[in-house]
């Protein structure tokens, strides 16, 4: 009986084990990048996500994507997210929200975009706070603000290299 059982139990520690890297709060640094969860000042939920381009159909290069967990928001995928220190910094960051489907086409997210950290230079302090302000449909926008953990990871991005 113990030799049929230890199989067994072998397989629920596995499983055990998986669930509880899956599911641990906090950034998890993998070959996918680091991930959060956020509020907007609307107490909306939001995944944010920083990452380097896995798909050789697109420009390689750190990205940051936004993607709501709260049902019914559409973003804008054709206007840039801007990021503010609020002592003076500011930043522009590219829409790359096309990346999200297939090359060559397919409905994009309504709720989730993406977008080229190449022009987050110089790499804002992980000292000050940052403030994201995402385009929504429609003329609308909304603001994310950075905690010290996700501020930390912009500044720590590697910048491009030199002519990319």
């Amino acid at each position: 009986m113990r030799a049929s059982a230890q199989p067994w139990l072998a397989s629920v520690a596995a499983l055990v084990l998986v669930l509880l890297l899956t599911l641990a709060p906090g950034p998890v640094r993998a070959d996918d990048g680091q991930r959060w969860s956020l509020r907007d000042r609307d107490d909306n939920r939001w995944s944010l996500r920083v990452f380097q381009q896995p798909d050789p159909a697109w420009p390689s290069g750190e990205r940051l994507r936004l993607s709501a967990l709260t049902p019914g928001i559409a973003v804008d995928h054709s206007r840039p997210l801007r990021i503010s220190d609020g002592a003076g910094g500011s930043w522009t960051l590219a829409n790359r929200s096309e990346e999200l489907v297939a090359a060559g086409g397919g409905a994009l997210p309504e709720g989730a975009a993406q977008f080229d950290m190449a022009d987050l230079l110089p790499r804002p302090s992980e000292a000050l706070p940052l403030v994201l302000s995402l385009p929504l449909a429609g003329e609308a926008s909304t603001e994310l603000v950075l905690g010290p953990e996700e501020t930390q990871a912009l500044h720590a991005v590697p910048a491009p290299p030199a002519g990319a």
